[in-house]
């Protein structure tokens, strides 16, 4: 494993702590900014972060193979008066024509397709040649990674979706960034809630060890004013098609 692959799956303590602070819709923004008309993000989910892109685009569309995630997510655009065309589709089958978009975006979703090489072959069949991919992931690694790893260990799909995308046939890397996120939790049951509102099946996990799974998220996390602090680490790479 080169330095640069090494520092974009396991970056040393010292490395991130150097990282700057960011969010991805601060990310999206300034990377974002004046890349076309269209995008499409996939893996959208309730459509927060799809939302936030209709400030950059004129068309933005959005995907989730859950219906129930595209519904929340039609409501809440009605409700902030954004429009937005969200579809339920799967990541590799998209019900798109070829050369559809200027940008496609997975923002925290590439690991979850269940073939992440399919997912990205059908992104670039949708771009339009010289259009932008947008990979945004979490990496496993920091403090959040180490608390949540006995519930929810996603080493594995993270490293293969980062290996699918690096070895990406048709198009060039423009550009890579991390940063960290700050997550806060006044509990460790809120932290507990989050993840299994994530995932049920997490349940299971955190019901097995219960002791051992607070001991390592109270040992991981800081305190800031009575609240557990994390940092999470998250990677852009940005390519483009040719």
């Amino acid at each position: 494993m080169n330095d640069a692959v090494r520092r974009a799956m396991a970056p040393t303590q010292a490395e991130i702590d150097a990282l700057p602070m960011s969010s991805n819709a601060k990310a999206a923004a300034e990377l974002l900014a004046g890349r076309g008309e269209s995008l499409l993000d996939i893996g959208c989910g309730e459509g927060k972060f799809t939302r936030s892109l209709t400030k950059l685009f004129s068309r933005v569309s959005g995907v989730d193979i859950k219906e129930v995630r595209i519904a929340e997510a039609r409501k809440a655009a009605a409700a902030e008066g954004v429009t937005v065309d969200f579809r339920v589709a799967s990541g590799q089958a998209l019900p798109y024509a070829a050369e559809s978009f200027d940008v496609v975006a997975f923002s925290n979703s590439l690991h979850h397709m269940p073939d992440p090489r399919l997912a990205l072959a059908d992104a670039l069949r949708v771009l339009k040649t010289g259009g932008v991919l947008y990979v945004m992931e979490p990496v496993p690694a920091g403090n959040y990674q180490y608390a949540s790893a006995l519930v929810n260990d996603e080493t594995e799909v993270r490293t293969d979706s980062y290996k699918a995308l690096v070895q990406l046939a048709g198009a060039s890397s423009e550009s890579e960034m991390m940063f960290r996120g700050k997550r806060s939790f006044e509990s460790f049951e809120e932290w507990r809630s989050d993840h299994i509102d994530r995932d049920v099946k997490r349940k299971a996990l955190f019901d097995a060890q219960p002791e051992a799974v607070q001991a390592r998220f109270e040992g991981a996390a800081r305190r800031e004013e009575g609240r557990f602090v994390f940092d999470q680490v998250f990677r852009v790479n940005m390519m483009r098609k040719v």
